[in-house]
């Protein structure tokens, strides 16, 4: 490896180490650095810091190419990260198309070929991984694996002065109540995704939200409508779109559907109103209501105006159809 860019590497981590200590930046904002000087350094399409939760791996943080996964949860058990987690040393996939020990799903949809992991330690305890991953085979080599540790280092040499790994930082980002990505994602995400769109396309936004709600809550009292909220995320985190999945509001969720057609997220909108139908929630008063609209723009107002009509349009629908039916 030249001498040159071990050198530059070194640079790079001390400007780090010197812009966190001279600034005020918050527990997230250092994360968020740290894993974009990772991408960086190491010439990765993706920074990630991974924290485990429960027998999961989480995107916490995600740069470059990861960052529309972010929020993104991965078993502990079946992935690199988890198994750098569970042996607590740096693990390296040159090629993750022939390494039994990658979630190779996984793999192929955020495009990562090779991968590097390397170890989070918090107190004597392996909390997560700092994780670069680039689209080609044999990308990373000795020299990104000492980068990688140092920034690892870094972060834990802040931890006694940030509590980085607190599950406020950690859940920013995702609702209390039913485990999805929040309004805040989500007005993170739509620019990335609409930017990508504008390369790959198209995008297609789906705006869902629950016909008999107010119902439940005012029979049954707000104890129930909470157990129907965390069962309608159950049924949207168990569809093909699941890491794009956010809860927007009361009872409003979010989908977002890249590389998608209108008419293709028409269906997939109709099987999860459907799958909702037949959960018979809230003693079976609660059914859905969606807009899609489809883009390869970057006009986030122009796809969510489009979307938010189309809901509209379907709920005078439903609204004039239970009119007729009970006049």
């Amino acid at each position: 490896m030249p001498i040159e860019r071990t050198a530059d590497q070194l640079r790079a981590i001390i400007r780090t180490q010197t812009e966190i200590a001279a600034s005020d930046l918050d527990p997230e904002a250092i994360m968020q650095l740290i894993a974009e000087r990772a991408q960086e350094l190491t010439r990765a399409s993706a920074g990630l810091i991974e924290l485990l939760e429960g027998d999961e791996m989480v995107y916490a943080v995600a740069t470059g190419e990861a960052t529309p996964f972010l929020g993104m949860r991965l078993k502990a058990g079946a992935s690199l990260s988890g198994l750098c987690v569970r042996e607590n040393r740096v693990l390296h996939s040159p090629d993750t198309g022939d390494d039994p020990r990658v979630d190779g799903v996984a793999c192929r949809r955020v495009n990562a070929v090779s991968m590097l992991c390397v170890p989070l330690c918090h107190q004597d305890e392996t909390v997560g991984v700092l994780k670069v991953y680039a689209p080609e085979a044999h990308h990373f080599d000795d020299s990104d694996v000492e980068t990688l540790e140092m920034l690892s280092a870094l972060i834990a040499a802040h931890l006694s002065h940030a509590n980085l790994f607190e599950a406020e930082s950690r859940e920013s980002r995702r609702d209390a109540l039913t485990g999805l990505l929040n309004r805040r994602a989500f007005e993170e995400r739509l620019p990335v995704e609409l930017a990508r769109a504008a390369r790959l396309g198209p995008l297609s936004l789906c705006l869902l939200d629950l016909d008999g709600f107010k119902g439940v809550n005012d029979r049954l009292g707000h104890p129930a409508g909470d157990e129907v909220l965390r069962q309608v995320a159950k049924i949207l985190g168990g569809s093909r779109v699941a890491d794009d999945c956010f809860r927007i509001g009361g009872d409003e969720f979010a989908i977002l559907m890249p590389g998608t057609s209108e008419d293709e997220a028409h269906v997939a909108a109709h099987r999860i109103a459907e799958e909702v139908r037949a959960a018979a929630l809230g003693d079976g008063a609660i059914s859905t209501s969606y807009g899609i609209a489809t883009t390869v723009d970057r006009d986030a107002e122009v796809l969510r105006a489009k979307a938010d009509v189309e809901l509209l349009e379907a709920k005078d629908r439903l609204y004039r159809r239970r009119d007729r039916e009970n006049p």
